[in-house]
């Protein structure tokens, strides 16, 4: 079974993707087997036009999958936007670690990310903020842990021991 945790923060430009992308080479450096999920304000497009891929979506296609020796993908027009349960879902079996980047709405365990002159604001705190991850020397008193932004080893350590804990993911 996966544990999953919610890398988040006010605003863009504060340092998730960097934080997720040392967090993600320290688990793996360990051993661990990793899968993310980042959330798209914007309609993304994985296709380069003129691909076969493409092509195909272009021709109506609502759902293609390309796959080679070392990869798959899966491009799959929706009505809405999938539940993030849904997405965790179709990832977590293979993996020790899910990491989100985005969804503040998610019931996962939350990390933010706030950088001091970067964040606009701290978010508003409730019972599923494990952590804040940071680079600012100012108090933050209300949630138990902070951690130094910087220090992915340190990051790394604190997540397997609370999941080794027994915390719900």
């Amino acid at each position: 079974m996966a544990f999953v945790v919610n890398v988040l923060a006010s605003n863009s430009n504060v340092g998730k993707t960097t934080l997720i992308v040392g967090i993600v080479k320290e688990l793996k450096s360990r051993g661990y087997r990793i899968a993310t999920i980042k959330h798209d304000a914007h309609d993304f497009e994985i296709d380069q036009e003129g691909k076969d891929t493409w092509k195909h979506r272009q021709a109506g296609a609502d759902t293609v999958l390309i796959s080679s020796k070392s990869k798959i993908a899966l491009i799959k027009s929706t009505e809405a936007e999938a539940a993030l349960e849904q997405l965790v879902d179709m990832v977590k079996d293979d993996v020790d670690f899910v990491i989100i980047e985005g969804y503040k709405g998610s019931s996962f365990p939350k990390i933010e990310v706030y950088r001091k002159g970067a964040s606009e604001r701290r978010l508003e705190v409730d019972d599923t903020f494990i952590a804040v991850a940071t680079d600012s020397k100012e108090a933050i008193d209300d949630v138990e842990v902070v951690l130094d932004i910087n220090n992915y080893k340190e990051i790394a350590d604190f997540l397997i021991n609370y999941f080794k804990r027994g915390a719900k993911c």
